[in-house]
């Protein structure tokens, strides 16, 4: 485990709130991350993950604003940060991969134009030597015959080559730190886990750090040293991705494992999780899962603290140690 003051990345106690509405969206996220590690944000869709993951970049959408807590990258100050020094945070520190790469590609541009823009973008260098770069950043990702490659337009290559294109664009700049965004979610398994293959090669070639959002346990098991589990804008359960997956010490995590088939779970043995999630708003009290939680007590709906249950384990779970008797993990 890495110490404080190794985190490439911090964010403590962040809270996000749309517009007026008089309650967070986002609610006391906590999470780090350092150089040569993934960090994984794991929850359902509305969770808080997509945003806290903006709000780290400094790209949350009109209208959402931190509310409250902070956020450090590389020593920076995300929060208090002007409109310049994000803009220089961007490309040179942090890269961002997107869900869905048709969306972040220009449709009229060849790829390698549009990276060797983003490498001029965020360095000093003339245009054939921002070439020179777009070419071999195309081989790093993993383009066979990466000069001719180049003039290609983003329709005339597959899903998974486009998002690699996506991938190159983020580490035009050399950051120190990429943020994903749900990167494999349009993709077939087989090209899922090339992609995933090819971030795991980046991290231990390149020494970055990543934070990689997912609704996909299967996903984050493969990729992720560690993951933070996120509810209706809380972090409930933090921990290395091993332990987390083969004891949850939160009924949130549980539910999400035995959500998942395995080999001696198939489709017809999955339990779903009962109640719907709150309104995004909608005042939480206590624990957010609580309305939902068949190991809930009455005191779960006053309050939450994070304890720890192990080595840089943490969960926000009254009823932890119940669950620390339990098996039921992803490979249980």
């Amino acid at each position: 485990m890495t110490g404080p003051d190794e985190h490439l990345l911090s964010v403590r106690g962040l809270r996000l709130r749309v517009g007026d509405e008089a309650h967070d969206v986002v609610r006391g996220a906590t999470l780090h991350a350092a150089r040569g590690e993934v960090v994984g944000i794991a929850g359902e869709s509305g969770s808080g993950k997509s945003l806290t993951l903006r709000a780290i970049a400094g790209l949350l959408p009109t209208g959402v604003t931190v509310a409250g807590g902070d956020i450090e990258v590389d020593r920076v100050d995300v929060v208090r940060a002007g409109p310049q020094a994000l803009r220089g945070l961007r490309g040179r520190t942090v890269g961002m991969v997107f869900q869905e790469p048709m969306t972040a590609l220009n449709p009229t541009m060849r790829i390698g134009r549009q990276i060797a823009e983003a490498a001029r973008a965020h360095g000093d260098l003339s245009r054939s030597q921002a070439r020179a770069r777009a070419v071999e950043l195309l081989e790093r990702v993993g383009f066979p015959e990466p000069a001719r490659r180049y003039r290609l337009f983003p329709h005339q290559l597959s899903g998974g080559m486009r998002q690699r294109v996506v991938i190159a664009i983020a580490l035009a700049g050399n950051p120190s730190l990429l943020l994903c965004d749900e990167p494999t979610t349009a993709l077939d398994a087989t090209v899922t886990l090339r992609i995933l293959d090819l971030l795991t090669d980046l991290v231990r070639d390149l020494g970055i750090g990543i934070v990689f959002v997912t609704h996909d346990l299967g996903v984050a098991a493969r990729i992720c040293d560690r993951i933070a589990v996120m509810y209706a804008g809380q972090v409930v359960e933090e921990g290395p991705t091993e332990q987390l997956l083969r004891r949850p010490r939160h009924p949130y995590t549980l539910a999400l494992l035995r959500a998942v088939p395995t080999r001696d779970r198939d489709i017809d043995g999955l339990r779903a999780i009962p109640g719907n999630p709150p309104q995004r708003g909608e005042e939480l009290p206590g624990c957010a899962f609580a309305p939902r939680c068949e190991y809930a007590e009455p005191e779960c709906r006053s309050g939450i603290e994070f304890v720890p249950v192990g080595a840089g384990r943490s969960t926000a779970c009254r009823r932890h140690p119940l669950l620390a008797a339990m098996a039921g993990g992803l490979h249980d």
